[in-house]
């Protein structure tokens, strides 16, 4: 159907053909469809007429068109499968999803092909319409991520929430040991061994909290201009000499509704793998500016919600990383330092981070040309000011009365020997309705709610609430391991309630009690 020829390999040879006698009548019906249409010769897979979208869509004019195998649609790497699937398919109606096709110029969209086997002015054709379908599967793949992304975080998230009330109780237990100890030099060093590790255990939970979105967060509406100034100053103590440090901040960057202490961790986090990424020196730049999406946009394959952002990035000058990469570096446990260097979770921490905070994280980089970045935060809304807690004063107490709400067992017994050794009387209770029981029946005084944030039957504030209404001067010092963002905004604390984060030493836990009564 065709006067000349085109091989099949890499780079299609470029062929002057007409279509065949008498396709013109059939013009009109294919040029109206909006869709690439291409018409091939069954047996020599040649093409032999295209309309107007395929040419836009392709990059070839007609001419050049025709004759083309149609092989030369598809990237060199893809041909020989497509030669297969052609050897295959029925002859019929048959429908392929998501292969690879290429422009003219080498680039390469996924393709959705619907083909139908029919007769054209007496000769056997196979008409091929073609849909892309790369935003849909690109919108696919970031589902997917999402999605595993926030199964992982769940699971983290929740052995996290379970090993902060046993660290809690193992700090607990050898801070009281070692007040026992103290005499013996041999098990005192013990239990601050214990300590230690404790301590170096609640680290890890905490990176595993903010991976999956999920750790407290005390929230201030804060310049973002000022959280990175006082990052700045932390970074050139931190980044080893052959790092240029470099600000660009806007004047005018707007507020952001952030933790600005998880802000600051983002920011070192990225700072330090920067710097592994410049192990000859280089430049490290922090910049602000405003972005506004009047619609809903996409920076660096992330779908952005139309609105106003601060944005900050994070630039290097490094050694970069390749597309794949690219594509895992939020992923958690995911580093490509050997071990024991890397544990995968500072990149992953920054992404929980930032997702908590309303924000989008993105990151573009190619080898040898470093990388970027980038960070939107939602701007503050004009009417979010600091919210602040009014305490009230206590009246003098020879003794002052705490009450310990919390479901489980050894984190609640620890708390209140530690209360009760600071000098105060302890009631207690398994849990808000336990709590609520305990007061309907015997009228307690009470000074002070020690709860956990998330327990059964009634949540921690839920339970704030309803005592509130008999005890209007009754502090609160809210505890958790962690959050979930299935109850909204109870993850994230206005600025001004009291909120201790488990783990919590003996002395924390002191310190937290007494401020919250003192305060006034």
């Amino acid at each position: 159907m065709t006067r000349t020829s085109s091989d099949s390999g890499p780079g299609p040879s470029v062929s002057v053909a007409a279509e065949p006698p008498g396709i013109d009548r059939y013009r009109e019906l294919y040029e109206g469809i909006a869709l690439p249409v291409i018409m091939i010769d069954p047996e020599t897979w040649r093409i032999v007429a295209v309309n107007e979208a395929a040419i836009h869509q392709y990059g070839y004019d007609r001419r050049e068109f025709l004759g083309l195998s149609i092989l030369n649609v598809r990237p060199p790497e893809g041909r020989s499968d497509a030669q297969k699937v052609l050897d295959e398919a029925p002859h019929g109606f048959w429908r392929i999803s998501g292969v690879r096709h290429q422009r003219k110029d080498g680039t390469v969209f996924n393709a959705d092909v619907w083909a139908r086997d029919t007769t054209v002015a007496g000769r056997p054709a196979r008409i091929c319409v073609i849909s892309d379908v790369t935003e849909r599967i690109q919108l696919q793949h970031e589902l997917q991520q999402a999605q595993k992304m926030e199964a992982v975080g769940r699971l983290a998230g929740g052995i996290a929430h379970d090993f902060n009330n046993v660290l809690t109780t193992i700090i607990g237990c050898a801070e009281l040991l070692g007040e026992r100890l103290a005499g013996d030099a041999g098990a005192a060093g013990e239990v601050q061994e214990i300590r230690r590790a404790a301590d170096r255990a609640a680290s890890l939970t905490r990176q595993l909290l903010a991976f999956s979105r999920q750790q407290v967060m005390r929230v201030e509406v804060t310049p973002i201009n000022d959280v990175v100034l006082r990052t700045e100053s932390l970074l050139a103590r931190v980044l080893g000499d052959h790092v240029i440090l470099r600000t660009r901040l806007d004047p005018g960057a707007w507020p952001v509704r952030v933790d600005p202490g998880q802000v600051e961790q983002v920011l070192m986090n990225l700072a330090v793998n920067a710097q592994d990424a410049m192990p000859g020196g280089g430049t490290l730049t922090l910049a602000t500016r405003n972005v506004t999406f009047a619609a809903p946009g996409s920076v660096n394959g992330v779908a952005v919600p139309a609105g106003e952002y601060a944005e900050l990035s994070v630039a290097d000058t490094g050694i970069g990383m390749d597309p794949i990469t690219c594509s895992r570096v939020f992923e958690p446990f995911f580093t490509t330092k050997p071990a024991p260097e890397g544990t995968g979770l500072g990149l992953s921490m920054a992404y929980g981070i930032v997702r908590q905070s309303g924000g989008f994280i993105t990151v573009e980089s190619a080898l040898g040309q470093g990388t970027t970045f980038r960070i939107l935060l939602p701007r503050a809304g004009r009417a979010d000011t600091f919210t602040t807690t009014t305490s009230l004063p206590v009246e003098p107490q020879a003794r002052q009365t705490v009450l310990v709400v919390e479901d489980e067992d050894a984190v609640r017994r620890i708390t209140c020997r530690v209360l009760e050794r600071l000098g105060f009387a302890v009631l207690s209770a398994a849990d808000g309705r336990e709590a609520l029981a305990l007061v309907a029946a015997g009228k307690p005084k009470l000074d002070l709610l020690v709860t956990d944030l998330l327990m059964p039957h009634l949540s921690g504030r839920e339970l704030a609430g309803e005592l509130g209404a008999s005890y209007p001067n009754l502090r609160v010092l809210f505890v958790s391991g962690y959050t979930d963002e299935a109850v909204g905004h109870l993850g994230m604390l206005d600025h001004g309630v009291a909120f201790l984060q488990k783990p919590f030493s003996i002395d924390s836990l002191g310190d937290a009690v007494r401020k919250v009564l003192d305060d006034a």
